[in-house]
């Protein structure tokens, strides 16, 4: 049995020995296989960029010549330097320094990418991995690398996957590339080599708060993080040109990449006070109102007709491209509207935000119209209906003017408004001369307008008067006429005046009747008129039969 056991042993040994003694051999050209398959695709690469325009060619030259010699030094000092120093005698030193000079190639490179923003971790970082080769070498060259240091490496970068998917944000949490992207960015934090991770607070979400720093200019595959709610998109740049615009929620960035706006999704209200100049030269301040935000409706036949006419950038914007939640949104639309409202008055100048760029857009259209309206016109509109109200008529222009312009750039305006205006001195100070001359006014028109009022009705009464009188009369002779013809059929040769004086006293006694019993008012000054004229007309009645 022991002789047995001793064969296996030697049998095990033997196989370690030769997979020690072929990695020896193969590794180094498998190496360098790599660095030259390396170097055939960053040369590819870089002849595109060069028929696409991004790169010159002098520029990818040297930095594959650079690379190049970088590479041949690493080869002549990690490989032929220890076997021209050691042959092949004392492999154990040879070993060794080819560990130190990778141990000094590794501290270096990771102190170059990591020392600025990864404080220690690039050194522990360093000195753990390299604590782990070092060890799996020792228990047995390549094979202990293999059976003790990879698993270990296995269960640590395992076990940072697992507390990625815990604390690194996410957008999609069953989207693969996006888990991998996660376990990638705390993974390179554990080295100090990351990108900028910026996160949207929401009291100054304009500006993102970088809470972990990082180097976005390296060229490699490492991601950053802005970190937005679902309300918000982000707009991305890489150096000078505009990049894309991604969300809602959380955004992965590249190399060059940064947020260049954060835009909110959701309805926004401002409010604001404006200098302005009514068309009579007289100065005030007016309080203008607007709600708007990105356009997420779907345009019908007219109105994309009406945009695309005003902007082709957005005929291919018709209906929203993103359509999940309850923010929908099209990144054409968003891109245009950026595209026009971001600018600079100087390099130093703070940038105008899309909010604010609108805002003063409706601004300068509120003061164009209220400089084309006369003082009364601010409370009485030209069409001076009933219950018109000068401010409603001064904003539904307003919104007219700036509704369709806004939209062609994609932001609807639900509404914009002139809210209020007061009259302030020089120091500011409430100023209540001219409210109380307009209202003075107004009092002053009011008193002509009752006048007017109340001669249009005494006239009109007494043209009543008038006519009832003239009815009256008529209907008093109707009734003799009848009276004398109903007369002459009973008594034909009774004489006409007689039958009009009795039906005069019968009437003026009626009337008597009817005053003394209240159902007439004696003091009427219209009944006693009438009177007068009843016994006018009985008196020529009686004068005319005395003759």
């Amino acid at each position: 049995m022991k002789e047995i056991a001793n064969l296996i042993i030697n049998s095990i040994n033997t196989t370690i020995n030769s997979i020690n003694t072929t990695l020896d051999i193969t590794l180094p050209w498998l190496a360098l296989a790599l660095i030259l398959a390396g170097d055939i695709w960053l040369f590819w690469q870089g002849q595109k960029k060069i028929r696409e325009g991004k790169a010159e060619m002098t520029d990818v030259t040297l930095q594959l010549i650079v690379l190049g010699m970088l590479e041949v030094g690493v080869i002549i000092f990690f490989w032929f330097i220890p076997m021209l120093l050691m042959g092949d005698k004392i492999s154990w030193l040879r070993s060794t320094l080819r560990w130190l000079i990778f141990a000094f190639i590794l501290f270096y490179v990771i102190y170059v990418y990591g020392h600025e923003y990864g404080e220690r971790r690039w050194l522990f970082s360093t000195i753990g991995h390299l604590g782990v080769l070092v060890a799996g070498w020792v228990i047995d060259k390549w094979v202990g690398i293999i059976l003790v240091s990879f698993p270990l490496f296995l269960f640590y970068y395992t076990s940072i996957y697992t507390q990625a998917m815990v604390i690194v944000p996410f957008s999609n949490p069953e989207d693969r590339k996006e888990r991998w992207k996660r376990f990638v960015v705390l993974a390179a934090y554990s080295w100090g080599i990351q990108f900028p991770i910026m996160v949207i607070p929401d009291h100054a979400w304009k500006k993102p708060d970088v809470r972990i720093p990082g180097d976005f200019t390296r060229d490699y595959p490492v991601p950053g993080i802005v970190w937005a709610k679902a309300h918000q998109v982000t707009a991305i740049t890489a150096g000078t040109q505009f990049k894309r615009i991604d969300g809602p929620g959380m955004v992965f960035t590249g190399k060059l990449e940064r947020p260049f706006q954060i835009v909110d999704l959701r309805l926004q209200l401002r409010t604001s006070e404006i200098d302005a100049i009514s068309k009579d030269g007289v100065n005030f301040r007016a309080r203008v109102f607007t709600a708007f935000r990105m356009d997420p409706e779907q345009w019908d036949d007219k109105t994309f007709e009406e945009i695309s006419k005003r902007n082709r950038s957005l005929a291919e914007a018709r209906s929203p491209t993103y359509t999940l939640g309850s923010f929908p949104f099209s990144h054409q639309r968003i891109q245009t509207a950026l595209q026009v409202t971001s600018s600079k008055f100087t390099p130093e100048a703070t940038p105008i935000y899309w909010d604010q760029w609108v805002l003063n857009y409706v601004e300068k259209q509120a003061r164009l119209i209220l400089s084309q309206k006369s003082l009364d016109e601010l409370w009485r509109p030209q069409n001076d209906e009933n219950l018109a109200n000068g401010l409603d008529a001064i904003s539904k222009e307003l919104k007219d003017a700036v509704l369709l312009p806004l939209r062609a750039i994609g932001i609807l305006v639900y509404a914009a408004r002139v809210v209020n205006f007061r009259f302030v001195t020089a120091d500011g100070s409430p100023d209540d001369t001219i409210p109380n001359r307009q209202i003075a006014s107004w009092s002053a028109e009011r008193e002509r307008k009752k006048a007017r009022i109340l001669a249009d009705a005494q006239a009109e009464a007494e043209k009543m008067q008038q006519e009832a009188r003239a009815y009256a009369e008529t209907l008093l002779l109707n009734s003799i006429a009848e009276g004398l013809q109903k007369a002459q059929k009973v008594n034909p040769d009774l004489p006409h005046y007689v039958i009009a004086m009795r039906f005069l006293s019968s009437l003026e006694d009626y009337i008597r009747q009817k005053s003394a019993g209240a159902e007439l008012p004696s003091d009427d000054p219209k009944l006693a008129e009438f009177m007068a004229y009843v016994r006018r007309a009985r008196s020529s009645l009686s004068e005319q039969g005395g003759n």
